[in-house]
This record gives structure tokens, sequence and C-alpha cells, in this order.
């Protein structure tokens, strides 16, 4: 699996990955491989109505959930970096970037239970980008919200 790539100056930046996200597929991977053991002991003990070839599919399933999990465990789902915040996508990340610069945003809307991020390109709020805070750990978010709003109070 592809590591994300090094850094120049990694103390200038804040990343958050979608290991919230990855844990759901764990789990849902490792109920896959259990039902996939499941089937294999049951087809090991010759029962009748098993047959060689079931516990595959919940095996393919598990093995994809597990990369999938890995995958969002490890890379980036949003980071803050001197010249802006940059968005990654859990699908083609490389070429669905989206960068917005700090000279692009007038403000930033976290809702109560910090499950919404809203950056807003205009005073009048008209225009922006709004992101789910869901893939991203709970314990970590105060921590995205307080860097955000650190940035836009240096701002003005």
């Amino acid at each position: 699996m592809a590591a994300p790539k090094k850094v120049a100056e990694p103390h200038k930046e804040l990343r958050f990955t979608r290991a919230g996200q990855a844990q759901g597929f764990i789990v849902i991977a490792a109920v896959a491989f259990a039902f996939a053991l499941l089937l294999s002991v049951t087809w090991l003990m010759d029962h009748p109505s098993f047959t060689w070839w079931m516990p595959l599919p919940f095996l393919v399933l598990a093995i994809f959930l597990t990369r999938l999990g890995a995958r969002c465990a490890r890379h980036a789902y949003l980071i803050l970096t001197p010249m802006g915040v940059e968005i990654f996508p859990l699908l083609k990340p490389e070429k669905n970037l989206n960068l917005v610069y700090w000279a692009q945003l007038e403000h930033a809307d976290f809702d109560e239970d910090l499950t919404t991020l809203k950056l807003h390109y205009n005073e009048e709020k008209t225009a922006g980008v709004i992101l789910s805070l869901k893939p991203i750990l709970m314990k970590k978010r105060p921590l995205l919200k307080k860097a955000l709003e650190g940035r836009m109070a240096e701002k003005s």
C-alpha cells in the first residue's frame, strides 16, 4: 500500500485523517471475516448444505474493507497548511484535491456538535464549501476547530 508522501516542513501543517470512518470499515471487515470463518468450519465438518465457495464472498469483502479502512486511517482528509485548507476526497484524492486558500476565506462555521464545517468565501455566507467532520475522530474535532478559529482570528 502506498504511504503518504514526505512533507518538506511537517511542523507547518495539521493533518486530519478519516480515522473515524476507518473504525467502521474495520469492524464490518471483522464481522465479514467471522462469517467466512464460520462457513469454512461448517464446510470442513462436512455439512451437506455448505459448499467450498460459500466463505469466499465474505473473505473478499473482509479483505476489501480492511484495505479501505487502512487507507482511511492512513491518508489525510483535511490538511491545514500555510497556503490554506486542503480537502482530499475518498476516491482519487490526487486528481480531485480541493485547495481553499486562506485569502479566499472570510469565515469558518462549525455546528454545535462539531459534525459540519462551513468555509465561507464571502461576508454574506452565500458561497463556500460544506464539509462533514464525521470521518474525523470525535476527540480530534475540537483541535480542528481551535486551529481554524485561530487562523481566522489571525487573518482579521
